[in-house]
């Protein structure tokens, strides 16, 4: 029986368990080789108040929450230790040391080298968008999709040492938007606005989501629902996840959201394929 690999190239601690935690710890369940890559540090990353007098140790925070995190979805971490760039003109963005700062030459370089020691069937990564247009995620799409061709050509990156191999399919993590109008219209109704949202108010949920008709997968997690939930408590800097539609019953919980849900980028799908399994 062939091995089984799956490569996650996301941007910050906490992607890996907020983001598509079920999937990764679904199929680490089933024998499934999960390696997750964090490319940044977190430490641009606002946190929640009792966290507030601890910022001069946040990267040191992060990575231990971010390793026990990966230790519950049962992958294996790599770390690229860029410094996390913040949101949309945040002042980290401009610190020579910020992820959107480096090369992208020498990123996909060590992504490629990735790919050719660990050789993977399947790769995923933020969408084009970041999910919410944050500049880490978007350079993560970048850096991961020139990988993700790179690494099957002999010509690229000859000096890493690896021979060439070339991945099957490449996915991009995305959830409709039919979801975000919903929110926006009870954002609505509570009298706030739906473009400054989150933490820190600099999210416009209006530009969030994609049309339904790009989703080409869906992988029910269900069954490991609370092993998402239990890496995404180790995140305690960043709210460990516990505001997430705490008002709805658990089992409700799980068949409304127990999907996660992709684009494949490669091989394109065809019009109107649907798919349950990355493999």
């Amino acid at each position: 029986m062939v091995k089984r690999t799956l490569l996650a190239v996301l941007a910050h601690p906490d992607d890996e368990s907020f983001g598509p935690g079920g999937t990764l710890a679904r199929y680490a369940a089933e024998g499934v080789d999960v390696h997750i890559v964090i490319a940044t540090d977190g430490v641009a990353g606002s946190v929640v108040e009792s966290f507030q007098g601890e910022l001069e140790q946040l990267t040191a925070i992060r990575t231990k929450e971010l390793e026990a995190a990966v230790a519950i979805l049962g992958g294996t971490l790599h770390m690229l230790c860029y410094r996390d760039s913040g949101y949309i003109n945040d002042p980290a963005n401009e610190h020579p040391d910020a992820f959107i700062q480096a090369d992208e030459q020498e990123v996909t370089g060590r992504i490629v080298q990735l790919i050719r020691e660990l050789q993977p069937q399947v790769i995923m990564t933020h969408d084009e968008t970041g999910g919410y247009f944050h500049p880490d995620h978007i350079m993560c799409w970048k850096v991961t999709t020139a990988a993700f061709h790179a690494a099957g050509d002999g010509s690229q990156f000859s000096d890493i040492g690896q021979e060439p191999y070339q991945p099957e399919k490449l996915y991009y993590t995305a959830f409709s938007n039919r979801w975000v109008r919903f929110a926006i219209f009870m954002i609505r109704l509570r009298g706030k606005d739906p473009t400054q949202w989150g933490r820190n108010q600099d999210i416009d949920l209006t530009r969030v989501g994609v049309d339904s008709d790009k989703i080409t997968t869906a992988i029910d997690y269900r069954k490991y629902w609370d092993v998402k939930l239990l890496a995404g408590a180790q995140h305690t800097s960043q709210g460990g996840g516990t505001s997430f539609n705490r008002l709805l019953p658990k089992w409700l919980q799980k068949q409304i959201f127990g999907r996660e849900t992709f684009m494949r980028a490669y091989p394109p799908a065809l019009n109107g394929q649907r798919e349950k399994d990355l493999f």
